[in-house]
């Protein structure tokens, strides 16, 4: 499977900075949309970033070429929230590798099923991709882009994979925008931190590397290192940049005063 081409790369450098630029969540995801329907040639792109039922739960999309949400009926709606077959694929395995609906259950057996037929009598389209996104919690969360025609190519497929840690980044981005005008402190110990570690977490925000955060702490490096792989532990973060956003969209922050040399963090509230 060959790399992707430079326009590709490009396309997600400009993504990121138009992000980071987003003053609001609601300008986040016109930006992700306009930018997968366009490179994946789709006609509907879905976002799940809550659970579903078959009667309960926003269903959220945008069509190609349109800034405004689109508005989906009531038996579309009920299709996409069963989930067919993501929920069942995504929701009994760690891989989130993004898989078409035909690659995971076959391309007679899509076609055949009560969703796909649905979906082409409501919606007109034919195929499903989904991108699913590490994130905290059990619910499965990314994106779905739909297209009429034959199913999505191995260089989309490849694409869809290297656009995934950038759209993570981009849905922490947004929660962390939601939750700006947070002035309420959250209690550490409801999330299982220790006094220590919310020393940790609190210099680290203030983007200290680890030998910094020792000599701040007057405590080792060696400690300070097991401290970070708690504190991503618990918070369910995996390095330091996504650790401060997941603390900030918690309130775990909310008092910290930024101090005066403070490195500035992509995605904070000023």
């Amino acid at each position: 499977m060959s790399d992707l081409p430079t326009s590709a790369y490009k396309r997600m450098l400009d993504l990121a900075v138009g992000v980071l630029e987003a003053g609001r969540p609601d300008d986040v995801w016109p930006l992700i949309s306009s930018e997968l329907l366009r490179s994946l040639d789709g006609t509907l792109l879905l976002k799940k970033d809550a659970e579903w039922t078959p009667s309960d739960g926003a269903v959220t999309a945008w069509r190609r070429d349109s800034a405004e949400p689109a508005a989906l009926g009531p038996e579309a709606a009920r299709h996409i929230r069963e989930g067919y077959p993501f929920a069942g694929h995504y929701g009994a395995t760690p891989d989130r590798t993004p898989r078409t609906a035909a690659e995971i259950v076959g391309e007679r057996t899509w076609r055949g099923s009560g969703t796909a037929g649905a979906l082409r009598e409501t919606l007109g389209t034919h195929q499903m991709l989904g991108i699913p996104l590490p994130a905290p919690g059990s619910t499965v969360q990314g994106f779905i882009v739909h297209r009429a025609g034959a199913d999505f190519l191995p260089q989309e497929r490849l694409y869809a994979a290297q656009v995934q840690p950038l759209l993570s980044g981009a849905a922490a981005h947004a929660r962390l925008l939601g939750h700006c005008h947070r002035t309420e402190q959250a209690d550490p110990a409801r999330y299982g931190l220790t006094p220590r570690e919310t020393a940790v977490l609190r210099v680290l925000a203030g983007g200290l590397p680890a030998t910094g955060i020792a000599r701040r702490l007057r405590i080792s490096e060696r400690t300070v290192h097991k401290h970070l792989q708690n504190l991503y532990r618990k918070l369910d973060t995996v390095d330091r940049l996504s650790t401060v956003l997941r603390a900030q969209e918690l309130g775990l922050l909310a008092e910290s005063a930024p101090p005066a040399r403070r490195t500035a963090l992509p995605g904070e509230c000023s």
